[in-house]
């Protein structure tokens, strides 16, 4: 299938710099899940604390697989540092509302219980939308074990503005039409699978791990750390291999971006077919939505989705039938631990530069073998991305990985000194510096800085865990809001319980709307 290619062949200076000055206006917006754990690093068994609102209905504080699994939402925003300020402000809130828990510092998941049926489920109340989340954690559950479903990680949410796109475009907004946008999407899309797992050595923290997580590591080889950390030499980000978010039977699924009523009737099929082995799942009303490849849409993992904006009831899928992608959704960064926050700047200004590259260069469609190669390439900077001497497919050949993606990063400051020209700062410039120290060393990289660490100082990874838990909650508890944060924090705590109980009055029975547009 023919995709619809946008960029010309050569854009002029004149042409970029005048692009690149609406690409600055580009909405941002961040979604962090963490974990809460008790004092001795384990996870928490406690309620979502009242102090933080409803988890059903908060915008800003909900939870996520587990009931202590923390999620934080940001509004889009037209600067990253402003999202970042958001997301301070929510963790500023919940550190002085936890007693004394703690919020921790990593992907992977704190000390878990040895029975993994003990790690609570999120409960959302007894509204029917509130027993549906409910049961669709409880068949996740039972798809990919309550463990996988305990790892955490920070969903970097981008669209173009409405000016960059006309002016990308060369028409007004309102004569865009739902397949133009959303072609152009998918074009960025493509090219940002294609470019991924640059971004995974980058950002990746994820190479070592408690051995709660993972009792039996079976055919998987690791190394194992004084009493109970577990390490793989080498990896980055083990969140994103199949130890975490990767699924060989959703691989089987063949979802891909080429068009969006190729991806829209592939997401069809895997949310109304049913699978042989989840239909050998207990029966009971509560055990799964229902036995099909994905539950709902949400169920789908991949290192980005196109999204748009549901309305009231309306599932995704319809959302996009209607209306067209209106935002990305990048998945594959972890929680930094180096950030009192979790997330980096210069990490997400980065991730910017490859939203806006993959938009600038030709994205033709992906068949299945250029599929197959991603995946290889991804899978091997998963579990190798330090090696030096790794090597990964570009093209026809096979090129060192390290010196391949520094040539990448620095192809990128043409435009980061473009962007930087027009907001007065150097954020753009500085996150290209900021990767080339990592591919020159790559100890310093996020994976690198930690298991090196925990080794050289001959420390658990729990320990470790704690101690910079401890320390972002010393660091947190001496910031101050933002002006008028923690009156609208306030505010929206006590919207949460009003509609949550709304909800619980008005729905008598669990639902969740089919998918109408569908032809499944």
């Amino acid at each position: 299938m023919k995709t619809k290619e946008f960029t010309q062949s050569k854009i002029d200076e004149v042409s970029l710099e005048i692009l690149l000055r609406h690409a600055v206006k580009a909405k941002h917006g961040l979604e962090k899940e963490s974990m809460r754990v008790h004092p001795d690093g384990t996870l928490a068994r406690t309620p979502h604390p009242e102090h933080l609102g409803s988890s059903l209905t908060n915008h800003y504080i909900k939870t996520d697989f587990a009931e202590p699994q923390l999620e934080y939402a940001t509004h889009p925003r037209p600067r990253i540092e402003a999202n970042i300020r958001e997301l301070q402000d929510l963790h500023i809130y919940t550190i002085r509302k936890l007693n004394n828990e703690l919020i921790w510092p990593f992907s992977m998941p704190p000390i878990l219980p040895a029975d993994e049926n003990e790690i609570p489920l999120g409960q959302y109340g007894s509204s029917a939308s509130g027993k549906w989340k409910t049961i669709y954690r409880h068949g996740l559950g039972l798809r990919y074990g309550r463990r996988m479903q305990t790892i955490s990680g920070v969903h970097y949410n981008f669209s173009f503005s409405n000016i960059f796109l006309r002016q990308f475009l060369g028409k007004d907004v309102s004569n865009f039409s739902k397949e133009e946008i959303s072609s152009l999407y998918l074009h960025v899309i493509r090219n940002f699978m294609r470019r991924v797992h640059y971004l995974t050595y980058l950002t990746g923290s994820s190479s070592v791990f408690d051995s709660t997580f993972l009792p039996n590591p079976g055919s998987l080889k690791f190394e194992k750390h004084k009493n109970f950390t577990l390490y793989s030499p080498y990896a980055t980000s083990l969140r994103m291999s199949e130890i975490g978010y990767t699924s060989k039977v959703q691989d089987t699924l063949g979802i891909h971006y080429n068009s969006l009523a190729e991806y829209v009737d592939r997401m069809c099929y895997a949310v109304h077919t049913p699978y042989e082995k989840y239909e050998s799942f207990p029966k009971t009303p509560d055990a799964q939505l229902n036995p099909n490849y994905l539950q709902i849409e949400n169920e789908f993992y991949s290192p980005v989705r196109p999204k748009q904006v549901p309305k009231g009831d309306e599932r995704p899928l319809d959302a996009l039938l209607r209306r067209g992608i209106e935002y990305v959704e990048i998945r594959s960064l972890d929680i930094d631990p180096y950030s009192p926050v979790g997330v980096c700047r210069h990490n997400l200004a980065f991730t910017q530069l490859i939203l806006l590259d993959s938009l600038l260069s030709p994205s033709p469609s992906i068949d299945s073998e250029e599929n197959e190669i991603q995946k290889e390439n991804l899978s091997k900077v998963i579990w190798e991305g330090r090696n030096p001497e790794l090597k990964v497919r570009v093209g026809n050949t096979e090129k060192n990985f390290q010196q391949t993606g520094a040539e990448y990063s620095e192809s990128l400051r043409h435009y980061a000194k473009i962007l930087d020209l027009h907001t007065g700062r150097k954020t753009y410039q500085e996150s290209i510096d900021f990767q080339i120290k990592k591919w020159k060393n790559p100890e310093k990289t996020p994976s690198g800085k930690l298991l090196c660490e925990i080794l050289k100082r001959g420390i658990e990874f729990r320990d470790k865990g704690m101690e910079l838990a401890r320390e972002n909650r010393r660091t947190l508890s001496y910031l101050e809001y933002s002006p008028g944060t923690l009156m609208k924090i306030e505010k929206e705590t006590q919207r949460s319980f009003q509609e949550k109980e709304q909800l619980e009055k008005e729905e008598s029975q669990t639902h969740y709307p089919t998918v109408k547009l569908c032809n499944h």
